[in-house]
């Protein structure tokens, strides 16, 4: 081969190696950054794995004003872990399993510029997840490890904390500087109570504080779901107990209310058992879903927790069903009426009146609403 082959193959695998770079840098922007387009005049925003719908509620009617096709969603979201609302402006979750593997991607969704981001790791959140008004919490709890990843609303992992023993956790709660989440630990020769772990995080550093039983009583053991806390004031679910001596489970549906600066510990009674999660839809009312193979509905009840009275809302009475319907995502649109996505339906819900006054079907795959 004289000089000028030598010179022309270089110049061609230079090329090659080029435009497998570009290429690369090609696919690597378009799997890490998405746009879709804000709409300026809608109420609301559903979205989907593979689509973004902009709506006014209006006349008493859902008006659609936008539908774009972009997909979101390449894997699947785990309805029960906590997804994060920032700063009115982001979205903020997880998503997990096939095409992504054991590692999975966390996705900020930006409602000011329409840009979605995503950052693939390890550390995103399988089992429970958490947010305050600048940050998003993740956490992973097994037989092996368990641990706390913060991330900011760029998608930087910001810090991250690795528990010593490993926990079952539930989802996270923000109380200024104050971070709390209920946990049971996994390795324990006791019977498994539930303790309340308290973390601070300042200056971007997570710092464990310290951790409580929650409710101590020798002769019960309590079980507790997701919790909140609001100017020291816990609130959380439980679902029943366990009789110590015989290992028997009773189950029934309450709030637990824990006043962390007087000590006092309550319960107040639900309509219905099994109540798992928390959705906050404003200064004193919570949403608390019931958990559909205990109670067998599709339903959700409504707390006040300044009166702490609780209104029971059956949504199996309007054709939802426990077997292949669950509760995907409640907001409060205006003082009187929630907005409900369901199964493959959203409705308008009037508080009044009881009753459904709106619904309309939607994509199976619709998961969030955002309020503008």
């Amino acid at each position: 081969m004289n000089n000028k082959q030598k010179v022309g193959h270089v110049i061609v695998v230079a090329i090659i190696i080029l435009m497998g770079v570009l290429f690369f840098i090609q696919r690597y922007s378009a799997a890490s950054s998405k746009q879709f387009s804000i709409q300026s005049d809608v109420d609301f925003y559903l979205l989907g794995y593979h689509s973004v719908e902009g709506y006014n509620f209006k006349d008493s009617s859902f008006e659609k004003v936008s539908d774009e096709k972009i997909e979101i969603v390449k894997g699947q979201i785990n309805q029960v872990v906590k997804r994060a609302e920032i700063s009115n402006r982001y979205l903020l979750f997880s998503e997990e399993g096939p095409p992504l593997g054991v590692v999975g991607r966390i996705i900020s969704v930006d409602f000011e510029t329409g840009k979605i981001h995503y950052n693939k790791t390890s550390d995103y959140a399988f089992s429970t997840a958490g947010v305050n008004p600048d940050y998003y919490f993740t956490s992973e709890a097994n037989t092996d490890d368990s641990f706390i990843a913060v991330f900011d609303t760029n998608l930087k992992e910001v810090d991250k904390y690795i528990f010593k023993n490993s926990v079952f956790a539930t989802d996270f709660s923000n109380d200024g500087d104050n971070i709390y989440f209920l946990g049971v630990d996994v390795k324990s020769n006791d019977n498994y109570p539930t303790y309340l772990h308290h973390f601070s995080l300042k200056n971007k550093k997570l710092q464990f504080e310290n951790k409580e039983i929650l409710y101590d009583d020798p002769n019960l053991t309590y079980f507790f779901d997701d919790s909140i806390v609001k100017g020291k004031q816990l609130y959380s679910v439980s679902g029943g107990y366990r009789i110590n001596s015989t290992k028997e489970k009773v189950l029934w549906g309450k709030v637990f209310h824990y006043d962390m600066e007087s000590g006092l510990k309550e319960f107040f009674d639900l309509d219905e058992i099994g109540p798992v999660n928390i959705i906050e839809l404003g200064e004193n009312l919570l949403a608390i879903e019931h958990e559909s193979n205990d109670s067998g509905k599709i339903a959700f009840s409504l707390f006040d927790v300044t009166s702490h009275k609780s209104t029971f809302i059956n949504l199996s009475q309007f054709g939802f069903s426990a077997e292949t319907d669950y509760i995907k995502d409640i907001k409060l649109l205006e003082d009187n009426i929630l907005l409900v996505l369901a199964g493959n339906k959203l409705i308008a819900y009037d508080i009044n009146e009881n009753t459904i006054i709106l619904e309309k079907i939607v994509d199976e795959d619709m998961f969030h609403i955002w309020l503008k």
